[in-house]
């Protein structure tokens, strides 16, 4: 799935980038909103899909109940969610390079920082996070994979470096809409 910027904002990013001049907060915001927009659509569709085939395939096997359907369950969800966190990490490195080329004004530099380190750090934990759910033995192996794992974690500290980057840039007058609230 890919995702197009629009050119005025991928002109945004070339510039910053190329010349190492901050963005004025304005032209920082819009361009951090639409990266994020666009990374939010693409990973909300990643997680119907998976939501979606997974209920899917594990409604035929209850209907088709012969006896093994934990076990198959269990195989249809690790597999889906192996290829969903493959592909959302994929999404959230494209997002990740964005936002890394952007050179934001002074007064949010720290709070930027923060944020892409944080981002960083969550997709970081993926792989070790899909190793965790490839040797789970059941649905419930699976969910502790996922909820002790560092992946989780890290949606915390992403989850407060976010608020954190929104509120400097609203204390500057300038509104910033992340999607904080919506992951």
């Amino acid at each position: 799935m890919k995702r197009f910027v629009p050119a005025a904002v991928a002109l945004a990013f070339v510039a910053s980038a190329c010349s190492s001049q901050a963005l004025p907060l304005p032209e920082y915001a819009s361009a951090m909103e639409e990266a994020t927009d666009a990374y939010i659509v693409e990973s909300q569709a990643l997680s119907e899909t998976f939501q979606n085939a997974v209920t899917n395939q594990i409604s035929d096997i209850v209907e088709r109940s012969d006896g093994s359907v934990e076990s198959q369950a269990t195989d249809i969800t690790k597999g889906e969610m192996l290829q969903y966190l493959s592909l959302l990490e994929d999404a959230m490195g494209r997002y990740l390079d964005t936002i890394s080329l952007l050179t934001p004004p002074a007064v949010v530099s720290a709070a930027h920082d923060d944020y892409v380190a944080a981002f960083a750090g969550v997709g970081g934990a993926l792989p070790e996070a899909r190793l965790s759910i490839s040797s789970a033995g059941d649905l419930s192996d699976i969910q502790g994979a996922l909820a002790g794992s560092d992946f989780r974690d890290g949606q915390y500290r992403l989850s407060s470096t976010c608020r954190s980057l929104e509120a400097v840039a609203r204390s500057e007058g300038t509104g910033l809409d992340l999607g904080c609230a919506r992951r």
